[in-house]
């Protein structure tokens, strides 16, 4: 499988937020918010019980980052910790088949949600993949439960394709599997819709 050559600078900044690539030193950082088993109730992974798990975490994503297959992101706002967002399963291709395409993933910790902060950097970050790094597609899904989740889905532009029903269980609790994409040209359209709104309000 083919990865994505990364760019040199990874550091994204927007009006009010800057996301910065996870660094070693983080684990204080992501605490005690990675901590909190709110965030992850409709999640793939579990709240982190101790800070040798953070810092595993940490260290595999740094790992991600270097070898090309994706990029986690922490949010900052005035140098507070907002939350993750990341680019995940980054491929070009496999065997002869073309791809280009990567997965959109996040949380936000519970003091910084309800402010539009992972719109914004969600936005970011689809430019990020779409412009910087030329992919032609960009995935995402959810719980079916988690309702916060669906409305910043929408928000950002993406396409629904269809429900996996009672596709994987966690804490013995089946649930539905909901998945978007969005396409380059589909990107496209938004950005340059959502600059003619802007110049018409001016």
């Amino acid at each position: 499988m083919a990865a994505v050559q990364l760019p040199g600078e990874l550091v994204l900044s927007t009006d009010r937020l800057v996301l910065r690539p996870l660094e070693t030193n983080d684990v204080d950082l992501l605490w005690p918010d990675i901590a909190d088993p709110e965030i992850s109730r409709l999640m793939a992974w579990d709240a982190h019980s101790t800070k040798e798990q953070t810092a595993a975490f940490v260290d595999d994503e740094i790992a991600r980052r270097k070898s090309g297959r994706g990029v986690t992101w922490a949010i900052l706002h005035n140098d507070q910790f907002c939350g993750l967002v990341s680019l995940i399963g980054i491929l070009r291709a496999h065997r002869v088949l073309t791809y280009d395409q990567a997965e959109l993933a996040y949380w936000t910790s519970r003091s910084h949600q309800r402010r539009g902060f992972m719109t914004e950097a969600g936005r970011r970050v689809l430019d990020f993949a779409f412009r910087d790094i030329g992919l032609h597609k960009v995935r995402v899904s959810h719980f079916a439960e988690n309702k916060a989740s669906c409305a910043l889905i929408q928000r950002l532009g993406f396409r629904y394709v269809g429900t996996q029903l009672e596709e994987f269980s966690k804490a013995r609790i089946w649930h539905d599997h909901m998945m978007y994409e969005l396409l380059a040209k589909e990107h496209a359209t938004l950005r340059q819709n959502s600059s003619d709104l802007a110049t018409i309000r001016a």
